[in-house]
Parts: structure tokens; sequence; C-alpha cells
């Protein structure tokens, strides 16, 4: 064992008992740093021991030193999941060298937490915001005094929000408690790692970059399959078009060549549309699919069945790229673009590791643009060249709790609140200012009180700080129900509700094209559509966003291949020539070129220095490789300046590549080029200073960011909220100043944009204009964004023919159900549905035709009626709904079932009803047709009635 250097020799003997004989790399590496105690980021792929190697040389030092009573490790980890493994693979230690190892989150019971507070454990495996609650506690303060050692798994995916800027200025608590903590964090690779070991081990102290990261170590190849005949018979069983059964059936053969397999999406609607094609063509193929919206139970349940290989593989989401433990894994595949370097790293890096082993994938393009991109992040990937992690700097609400929570520790004096947070990496650059308009705030909600520099606290500081432990915000899900069928179609989240969603916008959600007739609670009620133009993907929201510098490169190679296909070169050639460049199969290369041949054939290619506005009929299509979120940028800021020129609102739709202005006239599509051109980049900030505090997406991180600070409870509903009151109520405090912070991180970047638009007006970027008729079209590289379809491009929408739509409302009619009270004896009803009835209903008791339809739950008008029999007076709402009830009875003497039917329209009153009744109709679709036309107009109208 001499192979694991100065370890102690009891862990050495443990560890030949395990049958561990060698170190791996980033162990070998890591261990004699730690044990000289310094603070180290562990760099290196999932698997391949990181965890091990911040342990081993811990628990060596522990039985070193004669400790004191009190926790001496603290294990931090982001997800519950990765709480429970880490704890499973410790209690083979556990017993031999005598720690006591616990788990402590959300989840422990108070017995647990109780015990810990009476008899504290040795090492403690949490999560950041349980670390913030234990933080204040009167005894776990105590045991924290012991603390030496604290290990930050994942640390790259915290720094990059709002929970890892609160756990920085909770480590800074820690150290107040503790002194000199040495701090371990296990990353994967990232592209900024000393900006990453800063945020690790906070201001002004060292930290140690241990990096065992190698692309020599991993295999990644881009992969199209073809269709074939077989494929395009197949295609109609599965509902899915030929090219998609080509990559599904390339999926199974790589599932079926490999014993355990990881399949990686990017949205979870992906997953769900794979799993269950996969599963239809055979229900017995071992696949099941993972990602966050399932159930606990289910997610756990598919991870054991995964690990115990009773699954080949599972179709996951970003919920399988840290670091739980599913066992030995030895091929990935990701199905559509990575969209990042460091995603692709992450994801392939889950497979192949044993000593020595090669980390092996491929991604499945999905369309020639995916292709380029692929390929591009590929290259990128094998020479390390990935995006930097985005902090949340000077963050305003993390700041307000963490100060409330340093009175709770017990510091009164501002002096030394103000040092503690300035100690923490994210908070190096805080002004005195910005502290001290945080420390008012916190006045004016009367969650602290000044007495000269001295702060104190309350009951509400302490219901304030429990009750914000979380940064994570509580999202709202919105049922997406088809008013046609009156079934649920699926969810959508209220960001992309807030930012996405209003009445007359197309979006596409289970390979369909809906429209939106109706926001209202928790439902967005929807209609299907056969117009698919600028209609945007239901989850949007979730894609991740591809990088200006991705997005730049892509441009280059599109650059490079319409070069060779202007000098005459053959498609042939080029494929041979960019084979030597990048990672990527025939089938691909040749698919991507033939699809830039054929837009140079019908226009030019948009390219990195050459953008290109493409009009046709009412749309225009500007094509700029910004990136995501540089492009959404430039599109909120024309889209305003457009709006203003025209004297109408636009549609807007963007993408990495695409920039997409959906007109009222045709002839507006003029005003985009001289819009742009008109752009300088000095305008670029007034500009979005006028319209963020407007937008619904700011206005949607206002309630949160008020949340955070406590202005506003926790329970508050955006959708019963003025989003203008909201803005008066908080325009010039920290609460604003935080939100366009927070938004302007995410959502923009004004840097980059600024960048592009001065090499437009010094002329190193080209503008070009195409323009379009409606028989030539769009050209290949528009359809992608006026054409979107669901699954990256892939589900052909299908047409709705009206007799389907008819065929729907009929069904949901004549399921509903009623409630029929005879007006006659008022001892009958009953509640039935509208298919069971007769021609012309009668009452069982009395046989008269004079039936009401009446609310299905209530009874209000059955003690109406009565009342009014018994002679009694009746209040103004009790004379309105008999009024109605016989309104209703009148019709159905008169149109019998044909009347319930109409009534049954969701906002039909026997008012709209007797319209609809009073006409003629042709056919029997015809009539379906006119409730169908009243349902739209109520959802449309209602909620501006009195």
């Amino acid at each position: 064992m001499d192979e694991f250097g100065k370890l102690n020799e009891k862990v050495k003997d443990r560890l030949s008992e395990l049958g561990f004989k060698k170190p791996t790399l980033i162990q070998r590496r890591a261990l004699p740093k730690i044990l000289e105690g310094e603070n180290c980021l562990l760099i290196a792929p999932t698997g391949t021991g990181k965890t091990e190697a911040a342990l081993l040389p811990i628990f060596s030092n522990y039985f070193e030193k004669n400790t004191e009573e009190g926790i001496k490790i603290i294990y931090i980890a982001p997800l519950r999941a990765l709480n429970r493994d880490i704890l499973n693979r410790l209690q083979r230690w556990e017993e031999y060298l005598d720690i006591d190892i616990q788990v402590r989150h959300g989840d422990t019971t108070k017995y647990q937490r109780r015990k810990q507070a009476l008899n504290p454990p040795d090492m403690l495996i949490t999560t950041p915001e349980t670390l913030q609650a234990i933080l204040p506690g009167s005894r776990m303060k105590e045991h924290l005094k012991a603390v030496e050692w604290v290990i930050i798994d994942e640390v790259h995916e915290l720094a990059e929000s709002k929970r890892g800027t609160q756990l920085s200025i909770g480590l800074e608590r820690l150290y107040r408690y503790s002194g000199t903590v040495q701090r371990i964090g296990l990353s994967a690779t990232v592209g900024n790692s000393e900006e990453i070991g800063d945020f690790l081990v906070g201001s002004d102290r060292k930290v140690e970059i241990v990096d065992a990261s190698s692309a020599e170590e991993m295999s990644v190849r881009v992969e199209s399959p073809m269709p074939t005949e077989d494929d395009a018979e197949l295609s109609e069983k599965l509902n899915a078009d030929p090219p998609m059964i080509a990559r599904i059936r390339r999926i199974r053969d790589l599932i079926k060549d490999h014993e355990s397999t990881l399949t990686f999406v990017n949205t979870r609607e992906t997953s769900e549309t794979l799993g269950s094609k996969l599963k239809f063509w055979d229900s017995d193929f071992p696949v099941s699919v993972h990602h966050g919206s399932l159930s606990r139970g289910f997610r756990v349940s598919s991870e054991k069945d995964f690990r115990n290989e009773n699954l080949k593989s599972l179709i996951c989401t970003s919920s399988m790229e840290l670091g739980i433990d599913i066992g030995a894994i030895d091929f990935v595949i990701q199905y559509g673009s990575p969209r990042q370097v460091k995603r692709l790293i992450q994801r392939v890096g889950r497979s192949g590791h044993r000593i020595g082993g090669v980390s092996r994938g491929t991604i499945m393009g999905t369309d020639p643009d995916d292709v380029m991109e692929s390929g591009i992040i590929a290259k990128r990937a094998f020479s390390h060249d990935l995006e930097p992690a985005k902090m949340h700097e000077n963050s305003l609400d993390v700041l307000s709790h963490q100060i409330v929570g340093l009175s709770l520790d017990g510091v009164r004096d501002l002096e030394e609140i103000f040092s503690v947070i300035k100690n923490a990496y994210p908070y190096r650059n805080l002004s005195r200012d910005e502290f001290s308009e945080v420390v008012n705030q916190l006045q004016v909600q009367s969650l602290l009180w000044l007495d000269g520099k001295d702060i104190g606290r309350g009951k509400s500081s302490w219901k304030y700080y429990y009750g914000n432990l979380s940064m994570i915000p509580d999202i709202k899900h919105y049922q997406i129900i088809d008013m046609v069928s009156g079934e649920s179609i699926g969810s959508l989240d209220e960001e992309f509700v807030v930012d996405q969603v209003d009445l007359g916008v197309t979006f596409i959600c289970k390979g369909e094209a809906w429209r939106v007739v109706e926001v209202e609670d928790d439902q967005v009620r929807v209609e299907p559509t056969k117009d698919p133009y600028g209609a945007v993907p239901a989850w949007e929201g979730e894609l991740i966003p591809v990088s200006f510098r991705t997005a730049q490169k892509v441009g280059e190679l599109r650059s490079e291949v319409a070069n060779h296909l202007e000098e005459g070169m053959s498609e042939e050639k080029i494929v041979k020539e960019l084979e030597n460049d990048y990672p990527a199969d025939r089938d691909s290369l040749e698919w991507m070129i033939s699809y830039l041949h054929k837009q140079l054939d019908e226009g030019s290619i948009p390219t990195d220095e050459n953008i290109i506005i493409e009009n046709y009929e009412n749309f225009s299509v500007l094509h700029t490789c910004l990136g995501t979120i540089v492009n959404r940028t430039l599109g909120q800021i024309l889209s305003a300046l457009l709006s203003t020129r025209i004297g109408a609102s636009i549609g807007l739709n963007t993408d990495p590549y695409r920039i997409a202005f959906r007109f009222p006239e045709k002839e507006d599509v003029k005003t985009v080029e001289e819009t742009l051109k008109e752009l300088k980049s000095e305008y670029l900030e007034p500009i979005l200073k006028k319209i963020l505090g407007k937008s619904s997406i700011f206005r949607w991180r206002l309630l949160h960011v008020a949340k955070r600070f406590g202005a506003i409870k926790k329970d508050a509903d955006f959708s019963e909220i003025r989003g203008d009151r909201l803005a008066e109520a908080f325009e010039g405090t920290p609460i604003w100043n935080e939100t366009e912070r927070e938004v302007r991180l995410e959502k923009m970047d004004v840097a980059k944009l600024e960048q592009f638009i001065e090499l437009l007006q010094n002329g190193r970027v080209k503008i070009e204009t195409i323009n379009r008729s409606k028989s030539q079209g769009p050209t290949p590289m528009s359809l992608p964004i006026l054409n979107r379809l669901a699954v990256s491009g892939e589900l052909v929408i299908p047409e709705r023919a009206e007799r389907e739509i008819i065929k729907a409302l009929k069904r949901r009619l004549r399921n509903k159900q009623v409630k029929l009270l005879c007006l006659n004896c008022l001892d009958w009803s009953t509640v039935t549905r509208v298919r069971r009835l007769s021609k012309n209903p009668t009452c069982k008791n009395c046989e008269a035709r004079l039936l009401a339809l009446v609310p299905v739950r209530k009874g209000e008008v059955e003690k109406a009626l009565k009342k009014q029999r018994a002679g009694k007076k009746l209040s103004s709402e009790e004379k309105d709904s008999v009024g109605r009830a016989r309104d209703t009875a009148n019709l159905i003497i008169t149109h019998g079932k044909k009347a319930i039917t109409a009534m049954a329209g969701r906002g039909v009153g026997p008012a709209t009803a007797s319209r609809i009744l009073s006409m003629q109709y042709e056919k029997e679709k015809d009539f379906y047709q006119a409730i169908l036309h009243a349902e739209r107009e109520y959802a449309r109208t209602h909620r501006f009635w009195d």
C-alpha cells in the first residue's frame, strides 16, 4: 500500500481490505496536498474517486489529532440524493474507523435533530440550506466550533447559483466559530477553475487547484444516421418522421451493444418522447425515463434498477449529471447538441471509470444546425475550451438574509458583519453604500433595528431567516387544457407562462401547435392550430443556453463551407476535409453540407461576419450567430424599437442563430434593416433601462426577489399581484436593483452585444437583405425558427382537420356531467351525463318537461325556488339565479337535449345558447362549430366582465 503514501496506517489497512491497490490520478495528486492541510479544489470526472481523494487524507489527519468533542468534518452536497449516496459509501468506513457519520437535511426528523444537538456526530453530511439552518442554533453552534474540515461537493454547480452565493457567506460564519477550516471542493471540469477555487476559499486565501481532467481520456463522435425504407415503414407506427426513427434505431443499437448506457437529453419533454417511442417499439426494452419532474420514489426505483442491471439505459436530463451513484457506466449517448462544452464533458465523463479507462460517448445530431453546433462543442471539449461559470456577485437578497443570519449568530456590530461578508468571494467588491442600503431596507421592513453602529433583532428576524433558507424560488405550474377536448395535455412552468404566454401566442407541446385562448388561475386554456409560424417550444424556458463563442464558431464553420462551395469544391471533398477537423461521421457532415448548399442556392449563408435579414410575408428573420443570450437581448431591444416605429406590437422569437419578428402587415418587414443600421452601442443601456422594468419576466423575478428580502409573503402568487403596483412599490430600492442585476446576469449580455454593434458600425460585420415571395417560401435556414417543431424540430405537427376538432368537442360535451331540476314539482333532480339523456327529457316524479339546468354542486337555486314558492322575499342574487333557471327550462322545453348540449359548453349561458339554437344549421358540425366559437369568445372576453 505504499502507493497511498503518508496516509495513516489504519486507513491504509482498510483500503487493502476493501481491495484498493493503487490510487486513481486525482487521488495520487490530491492526497499529499490535503495531508499538508492545504485548501484544495479537486477537478476530475465523476466516478474517478474525487470523494475518496478528499476524505482519505482527512480521515488520516483526524486520527493523528486529539480532537475535541463536536462536529469535526462537514460534507456539503447540493442534492439530498448525493447525501444518501455519500452516507452509503462511507458506512464501510464508519465502524472500522470508529467515526460517527450522520446525515442532516430537510427530511431529518425532529427526534434525529435533537439527538444530534445532544450528541453530535464526528462527521455531518448536509445540504447548503441545512447548514444555514444549524448555524444560529444555540447547541449546534457550540458543536460547530470543533469543525476542522469542510468538503463542498459539485462546487462548480453551486458557484453559478444563489445557493452557492449564500453558502459562501455561510462558510465565513462557520469560520467565525471554528477559526481556520481546511476547505476542499469537488468539481467537474470548469472553464474558470481559479475563480471557482477563490469562490471555495473566500477572499485573500490560498487554494491549490488539483486538476486530473483530461480530454485525451474521452472519445466522442457526432452521428446522424440517415433513414432507411424500414424506418419509413416504422415512422407511421411510432408517429414520428423517418429521420427521427433512424436516430431511435441507432440509440437502440448502441444501448444493446453496451452493458450500461446513460442517454442524456436536454429537456424533460424529450426524455418522455424518446422513452415512450422506445417502449412503444418494444415494451420489454430495458430503459426508463429519469428527470426532475418525476416523483422521488420513481427516480430512486429507476436508479436502483439501473444499478442492479435490470435496466440497460436511463433516458435522463441533467438530473443524472451530478455524481449520484448508479454503478458502472460504459457508454453515454447525448441526444441533440449538449449546447455547452462543460455539459458534454460532464455527461460523457460519467462513463468508463476504471483505471486507465476512457470515457466514451456519441452525440446524436438532430438537424444540420445541431450537427454544426455539436461538432464545434466536441472539438472545443478536446482542447478544454470550456465556458466559464457565471457567479452572482453582490447579490442583495442573499445579503439581506445573511445580515439577519449574522445577527442571529450573535453579531451586533455592523462593522464586523460587513467584514465577515466581504471575506466571501462573491462579495469582495461590495461597497459600503450597497451594504447600508440593504441594512436600511431591513429596518424599513422591521426585520432589524439600528442602535448607532449596532443592530438588533426580534421575533420577526427569526421568522424571516428560517422562512427563507432556500434561494430556490417556488415555481408554480400551470396545466395546459385543450379547450376542445377538455383534456390536460401537459404543464408549463410559471416563468415560461409569464415570459412567453399571452392571448393568441402559439407554442409547441407534445409535438403539436397550440394557440393560447385564456390564462386563468393555474390553467392555460388552448386550442389546436394548423399555423405553426412563430411557435415557441413549451420547454424553451429550460433549454441550456448556447454561448456567444460557440455560436460564433458555428458561424466560422459556415463561412469555411460557404467558401469551399463558392470555389466549386465538391461536397465529397469538403466532407473529407472536415473529417480531419471535426469528430463527426460522414452522414452528419454530408447532411450539414447539403443543407448549407441548399441555402446558398436560394440566398446567402449567414456567418460570424455576414448577417442576413430575410423577409418573407409578414415575417422577418435576422440571421445572427450570437448565441442564446445575446440574440435574446438584441431581439428584445429591436422588438421595442420596431413596435414604437410601426405603432403596433410584434411577435418575437429567438434562438442561438436567429431572431424572428412577426409583423401585423407585410410592408412592416422593411423596418428591420433600417432600425438595425441606426442602432448604436451607446443606445443599448438607455433602451434596456426603459424596457426592462416593464417586461413580464422582470416583474416575475421582482416578486421572487421581494420574497427573499421578506418584503412579500412567501406564498404570494404572481397571478394575484398587479405588476405595475409591484414595480411602483419597489422601484429605487435594493429589491429593484437586485432584480435588475439578476435578470441581466441570467437573461442578457449587453457587453457582447455592444461589441457586435460596434463591429456592425465599423463595417467588420456586413448586412445583407433578401426578400422571399410566397411562391419561393422561406430559405432552409429560416424554417427552424418559423416552423418550430417539438423535440429539437423533429415531430411533424399533425394537421388537425376540422372534423377531428369537432369530434373531440362533441365527445367532451356528450360526457359533460349536468344537473337537471324539475321546476314543476321541485321534488326531483338528477345528475347525469348529457349522452344519457333522452331527446326530450322529463321529470321522473311528475313527468313535466319544465326542467332547468342548474349547477351540479350547489343547492342555492333549489333553496331560492322553494323560498319563492313559500312567498318569501328573494335577494337580488337569488332572483338572478331563479331567472336563469327558468331561462334554461324554457330552452329545454323548446329544444330538448340539443339545448342542454349547447349549455354544456364552457361559458355558454341561456342567452348565448338561445342565439346558437335560433340558427338553422345544414350540418350537425355547424351546430358544434357555433358552440366552439361561443366558448372561444367567452375565454377571450370573460375576464373583462363586471
